[in-house]
C-alpha cells in the first residue's frame, strides 16, 4: 500500500480558504434603489415592486428617494454606496448631473442600472425603459383614427429627457404622412420643461387665445399635463370635444377617461417593468451575459451604446380600462368610478 504524503498545515489552510470563499459567495446581494421622488406615484410603486421581487429572489434592497433634488440625490447615492451595495438602480432627478453619481459608483466598482431615465455621458451597465417608439405610434395613431383631419397641438415632455425626445420623434413619424397629405395641420408643437402640468396649461391657454380656429386634438405626452390641459379646454367650452392623450395611467386621468374628457392613456405595466429590472440587476451582479438571456437593444447616451431592455406599454381607453387596470388589480373600481 502506497503511503500518502500529506502536509497537514497546508491542507488545513487550503480547506480554510475554500470554506471562506464559499461563505463569500453565499453572502446576500445588496442593491440600492434610489428614485427621484415619491410624489410621482408611478416611481413609488415601481421601487416597491422592485424591492418585492428582488427580495423574493434572495437579495436585500435599500430604497430611498431624493425629493426631486439632484444635489440631494447625489448625497443619498453616496450614502448607499457607503453601505457596500453590489449595484445601484437609479431613477435620475436630472439625467445630465446624475453622471456624477455614475462616475462615483464606477470608481468604487459598483455597477449602475438606469431605470426609466437614460443618464447622459457616462458608463452605464444597463438601461431599463418603456418602448418610446411604440408609445408614440400608439398615441398618435389613436388620435388619427379618431380625428383624421384638422388642427393638432402637441405638448411634449422635457427636451433634455431622452424619453421625451424619442416620444416626440415617434409621434412626428406617425403623423408625417397625414401632414403631407394635408389632412392634419400641426397648429402648435413644443416641449414642456420638467413635464410640468402648469407650464403645459399655460402653453395651451396661449395657443387657444391666439388661434380661435377649431382644435381637434391635444397630444399631451404625460397624464399630469393632460389633466391640466383639460381644465384649460373647459375654460373654452372644449372639454370632451377635443381628443386628449396622456401616459402613465395616473388615477386622475383614468377618471377623466371614464367621464370622456381624456380619451387615451398609455399604461406602463409597472410590476412587469420593475420585476424585470430586479432580475436584470441580480444577473448583472452575478455576471450573467445579458445578451444571452434578454432581448437587448442599444441606446447611445452620448458616451456609449448602452444595453437596453424595453417593455411595451398598453393603450388604455374607455373601452378596455376595466380589463387592463381594474381586473389586473392596479386600481379598484371605486377609485376610478366616482
Amino acid at each position: 500500500m502506497k503511503k500518502l504524503n500529506i502536509n497537514l498545515p497546508t491542507t488545513l489552510a487550503f480547506i480554510l480558504i475554500v470554506g471562506l470563499s464559499g461563505c463569500r459567495k453565499q453572502e446576500q446581494i445588496k442593491i440600492g434603489f434610489l428614485y427621484s421622488s415619491d410624489v410621482t406615484v408611478r416611481f413609488y410603486k415601481e421601487s416597491h415592486f422592485f424591492k418585492e421581487h428582488a427580495e423574493a429572489l434572495g437579495a436585500q434592497v435599500i430604497l430611498d428617494h431624493a425629493n426631486d433634488n439632484d444635489a440631494l440625490q447625489y448625497d443619498k447615492a453616496i450614502e448607499m454606496m457607503d453601505q457596500d451595495i453590489d449595484l445601484l438602480a437609479l431613477i435620475a432627478v436630472n439625467v445630465n448631473t446624475a453622471e456624477n453619481i455614475v462616475k462615483e459608483a464606477k470608481a468604487r466598482g459598483i455597477p449602475v442600472l438606469a431605470y426609466n431615465r437614460l443618464i447622459s455621458n457616462c458608463d452605464l451597465d444597463v438601461y431599463i425603459s418603456g418602448n418610446n417608439e411604440q408609445l408614440g405610434k400608439d398615441m398618435a395613431g389613436y388620435v388619427v383614427e379618431q380625428r383624421p383631419q384638422g388642427n393638432y397641438i402637441i405638448l411634449g415632455g422635457d427636451r433634455f429627457d431622452r424619453n421625451a425626445v424619442e416620444l416626440m420623434a415617434s409621434i412626428e413619424k406617425t403623423l408625417k404622412p397625414h401632414i403631407e397629405s394635408g389632412n392634419i395641420n400641426i397648429l402648435y408643437k413644443t416641449y414642456i420643461e420638467n413635464w410640468n402640468p402648469d407650464h403645459a396649461a399655460y402653453e395651451l391657454d396661449q395657443v387657444l387665445a391666439a388661434y380661435p380656429q377649431s382644435i381637434e386634438a391635444v397630444i399631451a405626452c404625460f397624464d399630469g399635463m393632460a389633466v391640466s390641459c383639460i381644465e384649460v379646454l373647459k375654460k373654452y367650452n372644449l372639454d370632451g370635444k377635443v381628443i386628449v392623450t396622456g401616459q402613465d395611467a395616473q388615477l386622475e386621468s383614468c377618471r377623466r377617461i371614464v367621464e370622456g374628457t381624456q380619451h387615451i392613456t398609455l399604461y406602463h405595466p409597472l410590476k412587469d417593468i420593475a420585476y424585470k429590472a430586479a432580475e436584470v440587476a441580480i444577473d448583472i451582479i452575478n455576471r450573467v451575459k445579458l445578451e444571452k438571456k434578454y432581448n437587448i437593444t442599444y441606446v447611445n447616451n452620448g458616451f456609449e451604446d448602452v444595453p437596453t431592455v424595453q417593455i411595451n406599454s398598453i393603450p388604455v381607453t374607455k373601452e378596455n380600462i376595466d380589463d387592463v387596470l381594474i381586473k389586473s388589480g392596479f386600481y379598484k373600481q371605486e377609485e376610478i368610478y366616482q
